[in-house]
């Protein structure tokens, strides 16, 4: 088993909502979110990735390293309307898989 250690960390409501909606969407699992930090901590320190699932664990760092950049050039948008934007989006590439 690996060493752990527990974090406490502080990030925006808007940042959890987006990372939670995306975990969520992804069918995330208990201890999801600790690997999703674990992986873009290593990502951004250009650690070596040792385990099994990287490319998911990628994946999902760039999607939500898209969806903060979306987010900040969408932020003058009321948020009824930003999320009518990503749900047509969603629903569009769903259809087209």
């Amino acid at each position: 088993m690996e060493d752990t250690v527990r974090w406490s960390l502080k990030v925006s409501r808007e940042t959890d909502d987006a990372l939670r909606t995306y975990l969520g969407q992804a069918g995330a699992r208990k201890g999801d979110l600790s690997h999703f930090v674990q992986e873009a901590v290593k990502a951004k320190l250009g650690m070596a990735r040792k385990r099994a699932g990287t490319a998911r664990s990628a994946a999902r760092a760039d999607l939500a390293e898209a969806l903060a950049q979306i987010r900040a050039k969408t932020r003058s948008l009321p948020k009824a309307r930003f999320e009518k934007l990503v749900a047509e989006a969603v629903a569009y590439a769903r259809r087209h898989r």
